[in-house]
């Protein structure tokens, strides 16, 4: 009478198995957030950009190469438009570069804006030192266009992490869109509401895909500016593993239970 039992126990842990991994994998993210300092690796900080004659920053025209990353507007195949958004607490609005039409094309190349419309290195005046942002279009007020531009970063080689500091963000709302070397989308995260800090993000099941990156937000005030991009390989560990672990030892227990019974 027991052989019944046990073979309904075996197919119902089966079961949930097969349903719970389904379960995992489909609620899995490409994309995890992690923290900064879990990752290791080697870290871009902009310290050896010249700001040249004002002491403060200074705009960059081409591409620029630093710690084997190089940066620009944009990659090939991207869209660049732009958009508006109200300046909070105030009837002036801000122009932002926006990247969200269009796809690189295979290679992901790095294209810089225009002259002057590039991007712009700052130095801080804290222990960070100096951070790199994007030159955005020129608002209708005259006022300072520095960091309302998008950025982009091809990596040397394809990581299965990275982490960066964002600096000088107002609450706004940003997306990092992050990039296969064929162009293709891994996946685009939604960072809003933007505060300065350390973040971190990685591959769910560690591949090594992660060639590059497009930033662009709509952030009013001051812009955004980034600074230690840290490019790691790191694989984080899954909450969904936890609780398909958990789930799986609740249909043990239940099964044994009816078995008992």
């Amino acid at each position: 009478m027991k052989r019944p039992h046990h073979r309904a126990r075996a197919f119902a842990l089966a079961a949930a198995t097969t349903f719970a991994a389904g379960m995992a994998s489909a609620s899995t993210p490409a994309i995890v957030s992690v923290g900064y300092a879990a990752l290791t690796g080697p870290v871009v900080n902009f310290e050896e950009l010249v700001l040249g004659a004002n002491p403060d920053g200074t705009l960059v025209d081409g591409v620029l190469s630093s710690g084997g990353v190089q940066f620009g507007e944009r990659f090939a195949g991207q869209e660049l438009a732009l958009v508006k958004a109200p300046r909070p607490g105030a009837v002036a609005q801000d122009w932002f570069d926006d990247l969200s039409l269009g796809s690189p094309t295979a290679g992901l190349t790095v294209v810089a804006g225009d002259s002057g419309a590039n991007l712009g290195a700052y130095a801080y005046a804290d222990s960070a030192g100096k951070a790199l942002a994007g030159i955005g279009p020129q608002n209708s007020d005259g006022s300072d266009p520095f960091g309302f531009g998008s950025i982009s970063a091809r990596f040397a080689t394809s990581v299965s992490a990275l982490g960066l500091q964002l600096r000088e963000t107002n609450s706004g709302d940003g997306w990092l869109n992050l990039y296969r070397a064929d162009g293709s989308l891994i996946q685009s995260v939604a960072l809003g509401p933007l505060q300065d800090g350390l973040y971190g993000w990685a591959r769910s099941d560690g591949t090594a895909d992660i060639a590059g990156f497009s930033l662009y937000h709509r952030d009013s005030y001051y812009g955004v500016a980034i600074d230690n991009l840290l490019l790691a390989s790191a694989v984080p560990e899954p909450g969904s593993a936890a609780l398909f672990i958990a789930g799986l030892m609740a249909t043990a227990a239940l099964a044994r239970r009816r078995t008992a019974t």
